[in-house]
């Protein structure tokens, strides 16, 4: 198959062309010159003005857009986005691939795409190689981003309140020392209301028998990663979230790192290609 890809640089998206040129596909990245696809995928709402291009210039190729998140708080706090226009840009794509349930909901919530349209592709881990022991030198760890989630600083206020030591590296921390902190934190915790995945980097740490703690939100995509093997909390519930922290420190799960290395297998770039060829194939 032909596929033009329009994308931004990504570590979550740029393993996807070795990968599907590995299994015979003809990939190219943002060349709307060199052949005439069979299909176009839009990876980011960063790129739509060049998938808006692709789509122009190959009105009778069918058109499909991965959408990551579309969270309640972007209405407010836009940060340069069209998420208005990308509304109509999804609603005009063959397919809408997802990486939740969550993002699902949003799609039908703000844009009113349906679910025949919003189809579930869990997006891959980046799941490094240790061979080393794990240990847990006792602090929570929060490796998100900050953004004006409605349940942004609970964790710092709880690990204030209970002094808990904790380290939020806001993406400011070098491979390896984000490496270290996974392997060394005591559990890790997404306090957020809404997350597309809940966080890659959980899926990596739970592959080395790390707790994880996320809300109950219907818009937390964490669940459909891990399903019973997370930690919940209460999502509008600031005192339940405290509560757990205390149990959770008090209490550290002690998890099989053999069967959490078996169990994230499933979050492979292997995995992921798999599921966007099945739907390809429907073409």
């Amino acid at each position: 198959m032909k596929i033009l890809v329009i994308k931004p640089r990504s570590v979550n998206i740029d393993p996807w062309i070795p990968e599907l040129r590995s299994r015979g596909h003809t990939v190219v990245e943002n060349d709307l010159k060199s052949i005439t696809p069979d299909v176009i995928i839009g990876a980011s709402i960063s790129v739509i003005n060049k998938i808006r291009h692709a789509q122009k210039t190959f009105p009778n190729v069918p058109m499909i857009n991965y959408n990551w998140d579309v969270y309640e708080w972007v209405w407010k706090h836009p940060r340069g986005y069209d998420w208005k226009g990308y509304g109509e840009l999804l609603k005009n794509s063959h397919e809408v691939w997802c990486p939740s349930e969550s993002v699902v909901k949003r799609n039908f919530d703000w844009f009113k795409i349906g679910q025949d349209k919003s189809i579930i592709i869990k997006t891959f881990a980046r799941l490094f190689d240790y061979e080393g022991e794990v240990k847990d030198q006792r602090f929570i760890y929060n490796p998100l981003r900050s953004i004006p989630d409605r349940n942004l600083g609970w964790l710092k206020k709880a690990c204030t309140n209970l002094n808990i030591p904790l380290v939020q590296s806001g993406h400011r921390l070098t491979e390896s020392e984000f490496q270290k902190t996974i392997l060394n934190c005591s559990f890790m915790v997404c306090e957020y209301y809404e997350a597309s995945t809940g966080g890659l980097t959980l899926i990596e740490g739970h592959k080395y028998g790390k707790p994880v703690l996320v809300s109950d939100s219907p818009y937390m995509g964490a669940k459909d990663y891990f399903g019973d093997r997370a930690e919940y909390f209460k999502h509008n519930d600031y005192a339940s979230f405290e509560k757990k922290i205390k149990h959770l420190w008090e209490n550290t799960p002690v998890l099989k790192r053999d069967e959490c290395e078996k169990f994230v297998q499933q979050y492979t770039i292997e995995s992921m290609i798999d599921k966007m060829e099945e739907r390809l194939a429907k073409l």
